[in-house]
């Protein structure tokens, strides 16, 4: 485990900003630091507070001896995922493929990008 504080904080951590219309404040969360956690009038000033609060978090963490989760790092992909499905599914992506004159794999990628974008 590394313990500098500084390399956590440049870590590329995923930020989530979130309107709370209860306490009329952007809710700032740090997807893999549960219990990460800051809030602000603006999404500026909620940026500031989760960074605070993030060296907090990692301060009391490496402090605590624990574990800290670090943010998936793009090199670690080659964009190769072994897929299996049922031949059923197999067979209606292959007619798809065929009758749109692309490959199984650009349909997959384009089912994707579709899940990607509704879910952001």
């Amino acid at each position: 485990m590394t313990s500098s504080i500084d390399y956590y904080m440049n870590l590329n951590w995923t930020y989530r900003f979130e309107w709370s219309i209860e306490d009329q404040c952007y809710i700032a969360t740090i997807a893999e630091l549960k219990g990460c956690v800051a809030d602000g009038a603006t999404i500026e000033e909620a940026t500031h507070q989760i960074k605070d609060a993030l060296e907090s978090y990692i301060s009391a963490c490496l402090e605590a001896g624990y574990n800290i989760p670090e943010p998936l790092k793009p090199s670690d992909y080659k964009g190769q995922i072994p897929y299996r499905t049922t031949s059923e599914k197999h067979y209606k992506l292959a007619q798809r493929a065929k009758s749109t004159g692309k490959s199984i794999n650009s349909i997959i990628d384009e089912a994707t990008d579709l899940f990607l974008r509704e879910t952001a």
